[in-house]
């Protein structure tokens, strides 16, 4: 246990484990780090030398631009991983639930039929969701550290990390559902706080309430930044949705006022699930890269040392 004067004059108190890179900390070095409100010091770097220029690729620099470029070129570059895995894990769960809300809204004969493929649908779709989450995460971040991962290291990831996703997934989704049915506000903030929790529990293997804290210490100062990036995925999520129900309403959907077409419903739900799932995870994993680098300097080594 140690002690770290901060420019405030404060007294921060530390762990070993909590240096980044660096070995044992010397009197008088000067280092970077996230502060809780307790007055602890988390994720210690030591600050480049006065006088020496800083990357921009180090502490202090956040590029909104750089995060959507690594959001796609991660998919690009796991593209079968990725979408391989999102259509087993979420599409056809997907396709289950639909399938019998179909089946249930056509007035079938064995009501309760389609209300039990409907709960396995979602049940397996909840299981899948965050299967795909870990998946995307471990391939997308050691993709950001130039090492490829396969399917089976990336599966093995997710079933790894399938409880401790699952738990922030619970505590997390009532939280900001709690925020929004109060006055929308607050769930939008915890929404941006707790946006890189999911990263933060695959790739440093903290466990949920220790994620969320820090989650929120990574978006601090970056928040507005944080909620244009989660409007721009959002917005290209409603895009994708209003596509694929032009397609429904072209080939005879309900929408239009004739016969349902069976089989473009059934695609229309998995295809936004699958896009969305995809695009939502490797877009935590590039955030959280960003944030790391901008706030903490970690580059890829130190990422990369920290992830197994």
């Amino acid at each position: 246990m140690g002690a770290i004067v901060g420019d405030d004059g404060a007294r921060y108190l530390f762990a070993a484990p909590e240096v980044r890179g660096g070995g044992p900390l010397r009197a008088r070095q000067r280092v970077e780090f996230a502060a809780t409100e307790d007055r602890q010091a988390r994720n210690i770097v030591l600050a480049a030398p006065v006088g020496r220029p800083t990357p921009r690729h180090q502490a202090g620099y956040f590029d909104l631009g750089r995060v959507i470029q690594r959001t796609f070129s991660a998919i690009g570059g796991n593209a079968a991983v990725f979408f391989g895995a999102a259509i087993v894990l979420v599409g056809a769960p997907s396709a289950m639930l639909a399938f019998g809300q179909s089946q249930l809204v056509s007035g079938t004969e064995d009501p309760g039929a389609s209300l039990l493929l409907m709960g396995g649908g979602w049940v397996l779709n909840l299981v899948g969701m965050f299967l795909l989450q870990g998946m995307v995460v471990k391939a997308a971040v050691n993709g950001f550290n130039g090492a490829p991962t396969g399917f089976g290291d990336a599966f093995d990831a997710g079933v790894r990390m399938f409880l401790p996703l699952l738990g922030l997934g619970v505590v997390a989704g009532v939280a900001i559902l709690f925020g929004y049915i109060l006055l929308l506000v607050p769930g939008l903030i915890l929404t941006v706080l707790w946006s890189v929790a999911a990263p933060a529990v695959v790739v440093e293997k903290r466990g949920v309430f220790e994620s969320l804290q820090r989650s929120r210490d990574l978006t601090r100062g970056h928040r507005w930044s944080v909620f244009g990036l989660i409007v721009i995925y959002g917005v290209l999520s409603w895009l994708i949705s209003i596509l694929i129900g032009g397609v429904s309403i072209a080939t005879g959907g309900a929408l239009t006022g004739g016969s349902p077409n069976l089989w473009v419903n059934l695609l229309a739900g998995p295809v936004v699930s699958v896009l969305s799932g995809v695009v939502a995870s490797a877009g935590a994993a590039a955030l959280y890269y960003e944030l790391r680098t901008a706030k903490e300097g970690a580059g890829p080594e130190v990422l990369a040392s920290i992830f197994d």
